[in-house]
């Protein structure tokens, strides 16, 4: 019993405190600005239609800056593949005679020598 009491004692204290606390002026102008609920135009004579030009021209150049580093990051992912692919091809022209040693060859085993 007296936990139903408890509880429901608490049901009605936090809305009636809440009620009187937000009811303050000064409370509700602190949220207001905290929350930002209103987000005005810094000037009310600023020209929206400017104002959303020139934000699209913004994003189409970070868009030309991004697709212009994209071209670039590739052309290094190519040239890199192909300096790969270059030293892969020297090591298997001076390796073509010579035993292949793999990553365990410390272990003193070779492939199809395992004794």
């Amino acid at each position: 019993m007296r936990l139903e009491a408890f509880k429901f004692g608490v049901y009605l204290i936090i809305p009636i405190s809440a009620s009187l606390t937000f009811n303050d002026p000064r409370v509700q102008e602190w949220a207001a600005n905290y929350f930002q609920f209103l987000k005005y135009p810094a000037n009310p004579n600023t020209n929206l239609k400017e104002e959303f030009e020139e934000i699209l021209k913004k994003k189409q150049e970070d868009k030309e800056q991004r697709r212009l580093y994209a071209e670039q990051i590739q052309k290094l992912q190519d040239s890199a593949k192909a300096s790969r692919l270059e030293i892969a091809a020297t090591a298997n022209a001076t390796d073509i005679g010579g035993s292949k040693r793999g990553w365990f060859s410390w272990l003193r085993f070779r492939r199809g020598n395992e004794s």
